[in-house]
């Protein structure tokens, strides 16, 4: 799929999944969906060749989510040098989408096959965090990943992220876009010692590094970077808590910890080209 012939696309998207446009007359197993007639049948017909239908609903139990998980790993042309490329090309700012795939593509490489064990709620597993059972809007989350986000909350989210990653071709990346990984690297390991991931992210922003990115999407940025343990964190980290909307590992960090630069080299190899 050409990602670059994708705006119009992602304009009628946006259309569709704007906050006011939710139907609550309709509803797929407890989700709202999206009113569509908005969409003439030329937008429609794009979409779909795109297969980025809205209200693309699919339920999963763990056990299925895991089998798909476990089957993608086996068969798809992803690997982490390509997924470090991606997410190169995508702190860039020149395909936003691209900055999801790594924090996907670690989630999968660590599953084993394994019963579901219910946490202390009940509602996820205690071995792999996916839920008992899963209803998701495929289209939806591929939407927040082309916007530029990157999450870690929602690991149901990775496997349509993965399953349409693999069709994308490994991008080449430029000594300028390796060197803004490389400048942002040293700016977090010169925090102060106190440093917390909300204070890192203000003046992350205030350096002007990280393009065609907001408050969340630098947090989604910073977390991969925690998430591959490149950013050290500790879950028990004291002092100054960190942001409420600021989840683990990224929380636990601190200025002191800095950059482990050993994992970043092996995260990304391109670093030491």
């Amino acid at each position: 799929m050409p990602y670059k012939k994708l705006s119009k696309t992602l304009q009628l998207l946006k259309t569709v999944y704007s906050y006011d446009n939710t139907d609550y007359s309709k509803k797929y197993f407890g989700e709202i969906g999206y009113k569509t007639d908005c969409l003439s049948p030329d937008d429609a017909d794009l979409l779909r060749q795109h297969n980025l239908q809205p209200n693309n609903f699919q339920t999963l139990s763990h056990d299925e989510l895991l089998g798909a998980f476990l089957k993608l790993r086996e068969s798809t042309s992803l690997t982490w040098q390509s997924c470090s490329r991606f997410f190169i090309k995508g702190l860039s700012g020149d395909l936003p989408r691209y900055r999801q795939t790594l924090m996907s593509f670690h989630f999968m490489s660590g599953l084993e096959a394994h019963a579901f064990a219910p946490s202390q709620r009940h509602l996820n597993c205690d071995v792999c965090g996916l839920p008992k059972q899963s209803v998701f809007d495929r289209t939806h989350a591929l939407y927040t990943y082309y916007l530029g986000h990157s999450w870690n909350e929602t690991p149901t989210n990775f496997l349509p992220e993965l399953e349409e990653a693999s069709t994308f071709e490994p991008p080449e990346v430029t000594k300028e876009q390796i060197a803004r990984l490389s400048a942002l690297l040293r700016a977090i390991n010169d925090a102060s010692e106190d440093e917390t991931p909300g204070q890192l992210e203000k003046r992350i922003a205030s350096l002007k590094l990280l393009p065609k990115a907001d408050k969340y999407k630098r947090y989604g940025m910073l977390q991969t970077l925690a998430v591959t343990g490149v950013l050290p964190s500790d879950p028990e980290t004291d002092g100054q808590p960190a942001r409420s909307d600021i989840v683990h590992p990224l929380a636990g960090w601190r200025g002191r910890m800095g950059v482990d630069y050993e994992v970043a080299s092996k995260v990304f190899p391109n670093l030491a080209d």
